[in-house]
Parts: structure tokens; C-alpha cells; sequence
């Protein structure tokens, strides 16, 4: 069942969070947090995870409901969610910032040039060598981020690199 499936790859983002900080769910974690902040990050990162994951019958729930109600979507809306469901959550780090219109992300983690990001909301509130996780989806030929953004402080990203 789907419901039961994102309901592990949730408590598989959320639980040792938990355990390391004593923590005991999820509410707690939301009234740390703000449920805006909560529902951007942990829930939308966790979402996003779940929609690129095949379950054990090998279905994946993107694929599956652009077979049945894809028709339903936009071409842009199709292709957004087909780039997402191939995504890779990764680090970047932000330069070139071109407010209400882009910026570029060069991947810390697998390397290689910085991508030109096409971007309005961010760009308000990143600045110059912010360090976020994302994921990159191409849309035409267009680079995009996800909704789920989440900042890091250079000494945690150096931690992860």
C-alpha cells in the first residue's frame, strides 16, 4: 500500500533524528521547528525520497500516476515530475545570484561545472556561497531545484563532504 510505503521512508528520515537529539516524534520535531519549516523540510525531503523509490512489486508511484492521470498535468507539470522522480538529493553551493531570476549550484558531492539554476523564490533569500540540499531536475532546457531545500552552515556541509 502506498501510504504504508512513504510512511517508512518518512519515519526512515525522521526516527534517528529522533534517537540522536532524545526526541520522541515528530510533533515534537514540528513545534522545534514550525510546521512550515517542518512541512518544507523534513516532510517535503522525505516526500521527494519516496518519489523516487520503486517499492518491492518494482512500482513506483510517479510512474504509476502518470499512467493513469498524467493526462490530467501540463507538459511542464509531466516533465517536472518525470526529472523528479530520477533525482539525487545532493549538496551545492550557490554563487552567481540573479534575484527573481537564477543562480548557479556547483555539486560538492559528485563535482563538475556549476549548473545555471532557473530559480525566482530562492534567489530572494540565498546569498553567495549559501550551501543547500537539493535536488537539480532539468524541466525542457531549463535546471530547477525541488521544493525541499535545506540549508547548511559550511562547518555541517564540511562534516558531510
Amino acid at each position: 500500500m502506498t501510504s504504508d510505503r512513504f510512511a517508512e521512508v518518512y519515519d526512515h528520515h525522521l526516527l534517528p533524528a529522533c534517537r540522536r537529539t532524545g526526541l520522541d516524534d515528530a510533533e515534537e520535531v514540528m513545534a522545534i521547528l514550525g510546521e512550515n519549516w517542518f512541512m518544507t523540510t523534513v516532510w517535503g525531503g522525505a516526500f521527494e525520497d519516496f518519489l523516487t523509490r520503486e517499492g518491492a512489486d518494482g512500482r513506483n508511484i510517479v510512474d504509476d500516476y502518470l499512467k493513469r492521470r498524467g493526462w490530467k498535468e501540463s507538459a511542464t507539470t509531466r516533465a517536472y515530475m518525470s526529472a523528479l522522480r530520477t533525482s539525487v538529493m545532493s549538496l551545492y553551493e550557490v554563487s552567481d545570484i540573479a534575484r527573481d531570476t537564477s543562480f548557479r549550484a556547483r555539486d560538492l558531492v559528485r563535482g563538475g561545472d556549476p549548473i545555471l539554476i532557473s530559480e525566482r523564490l530562492a534567489t530572494r533569500s540565498l546569498k553567495q556561497w549559501d550551501r543547500i540540499a537539493t535536488r537539480v531536475v532539468q524541466v525542457g532546457s531549463q535546471m530547477h531545484i525541488s521544493g525541499a531545500v535545506l540549508p547548511y552552515d559550511r562547518d555541517a556541509s564540511e562534516k558531510v563532504l
